[in-house]
């Protein structure tokens, strides 16, 4: 089987939004590689142009899109996960199995979190600490278990405030898990040690999960020594592009998890990788998540890694619910409905690949041109 054709492109499923807190998915950005077997496989992300013209396709047309690993090593791939999405989405369209199969999975549904950021002001000051807790509740009351939220309020215990009412009016971790991210690494935007220990200390009181990304990422004294004096597990790792760097995070004992991208670390392979080198450190590996087509990719790598106890689906923009976000990508599938959640698991997909079966005829007629 050989590489005959690579391209990206955007397919158009909707009107653009006229209000810019209306964050429901209006287009999607693939990447598409054909073979001479007639097997066609699916990036769920745009790829640079310049780079697939100048760097991908000048190494890998004529090539075996099963040679996944001398390709990464090649430098052909490097900056283009999507393209290495859809070589893993033909070797496993070619196996006839799920790619979670080709990794060494027979999982059929995962435990899942959202990730909610309320539209408006990014600090999220403009949304008062009781409605947010009141929308998490909403969100409980439609099936859904697991919740984390930003920690970028002007006073960082405002955000532990609105875990706290979760926690008062639902119960316990055994109903209702909570996470906090800062992810704000940003001059000017880092915790002091201090703040962040107060966070901590914050929430091992509500019983959390974990605290995410509360330093700069190459902060990795600040991380140790948080990780040290807390009980309350520290986490990192989301934008972490190499295998060095993720060595360095488990060398250093700067996290308690490990949460590599099945994107930003360079794909399928190279953060399987990471969950290995996470497992052999003896540290827990729940990725970074993504959503829409993405997440497909996610559920993919995660299912294969023994530690990741949940997926992450992020971003949600309250009110929406993930099935409202998402719902015109229907216009591009051979069956309705792109995730299915039940009791607080979502069902991985039994297609084979990535799990996506599109209709070509309608990719061809919204996509742009």
């Amino acid at each position: 089987m050989r590489i005959t054709n690579i391209e990206t492109f955007t397919v158009r499923l909707a009107p653009p939004p006229t209000s810019p807190d209306d964050l429901r998915v209006t287009s999607v950005g693939l990447t598409r590689i054909q073979t001479d077997q007639g097997i066609t496989g699916y990036g769920f992300r745009l790829t640079d142009a310049s780079k697939l013209e100048q760097q991908v396709k000048p190494r890998l047309l004529g090539k075996s899109p099963l040679d996944i690993e001398a390709h990464l090593q090649s430098g052909a791939l490097a900056g283009c996960p999507s393209v290495e999405h859809a070589l893993w989405d033909i070797a496993g369209k070619a196996a006839g199995l799920p790619v979670r199969s080709l990794l060494g999975s027979a999982r059929e549904s995962m435990p899942y979190y959202l990730t909610c950021v309320w539209p408006g002001e990014s600090d999220q000051s403009h949304i008062a600490i009781e409605d947010q807790a009141e929308q998490l509740i909403r969100y409980y009351e439609m099936g859904h278990k697991r919740f984390k939220i930003r920690a970028w309020r002007p006073d960082p215990m405002d955000d532990v405030r609105v875990l706290e009412h979760v926690r008062k009016r639902i119960g316990g971790r055994d109903k209702v898990e909570l996470m906090l991210d800062r992810t704000a690494h940003l001059p000017g935007w880092i915790w002091t040690y201090e703040q962040a220990l107060q966070v901590a200390r914050g929430l091992e009181a509500v019983d959390a999960n974990w605290l995410e990304e509360p330093f700069a990422r190459d902060d990795l004294a600040s991380y140790r020594r948080l990780a040290e004096e807390v009980d309350l597990p520290i986490t990192g790792g989301e934008f972490a592009q190499e295998l060095p760097i993720f060595r360095d995070y488990l060398v250093h004992q700067a996290v308690d998890i490990l949460q590599p991208d099945a994107a930003i670390s360079g794909g399928v392979w190279p953060c399987r990788k990471a969950g290995i080198l996470a497992e052999a450190f003896g540290v827990p590996c729940i990725l970074h998540g993504t959503s829409g087509l993405d997440w497909t990719t996610t559920m993919q790598v995660g299912a294969s890694i023994a530690s990741c106890s949940m997926l992450e689906y992020a971003l949600i923009f309250p009110p929406l619910t993930p099935e409202e976000t998402v719902a015109n990508i229907d216009r591009i599938l051979k069956t309705p409905g792109l995730f299915t959640f039940k009791d607080g698991e979502v069902m991985l997909p039994k297609a084979p690949g990535l799990g996506i079966e599109f209709d070509e005829e309608a990719i061809e007629a919204l996509r742009e041109r």
